[in-house]
């Protein structure tokens, strides 16, 4: 949205103490909805083999295979769940970003073939090695 970037966001490191552990998948879908919905009613998924870090796993959704990977959060970091919220102490223009949950593991969800490392999600997670390369100090040359 315009504008919305120039805004300050607020993010209340308070709530990441009432911040519960979720179980995350990345489904290849879009949702045409903005809002609270029970999505345990509606997605509850009977998993396919091992259900750990780096192994293929398969399911089933509204009739076609998906084929999925776990996928751990790198070391050092945890994932969020964030959500806009508003704060009464802020002014109109602040965006106020509450941490709903955490977690230290996603499935990544692909049609006909398991996540590899061209998936866009997979090469973020290796973001933190490639920082961690960029700004590492150059040794001198004698």
């Amino acid at each position: 949205m315009a504008g919305e970037a120039e805004s300050p966001v607020r993010l209340a490191l308070a709530s990441l103490q009432a911040a519960s552990q979720d179980r995350l998948h990345l489904l290849p879908c879009a949702v045409q909805h903005d809002g609270a919905a029970p999505v345990q009613r509606y997605f509850s998924p009977a998993i396919r083999g091992p259900q750990e870090p780096g192994a293929e796993s398969t399911v089933s959704f509204r009739g076609r295979m998906l084929k999925g990977k776990q996928v751990l959060v790198p070391n050092g970091y945890v994932g969020l769940v964030l959500e806009e919220g508003v704060a009464p102490y802020l002014s109109s223009k602040d965006r106020n970003v509450q941490i709903k949950s955490t977690f230290e593991s996603m499935t990544v969800w692909n049609l006909e073939q398991a996540p590899n490392e061209s998936d866009e999600i997979l090469m973020a997670f290796s973001w933190p090695k490639i920082a961690a390369g960029i700004h590492a100090p150059v040794p001198d040359e004698e």
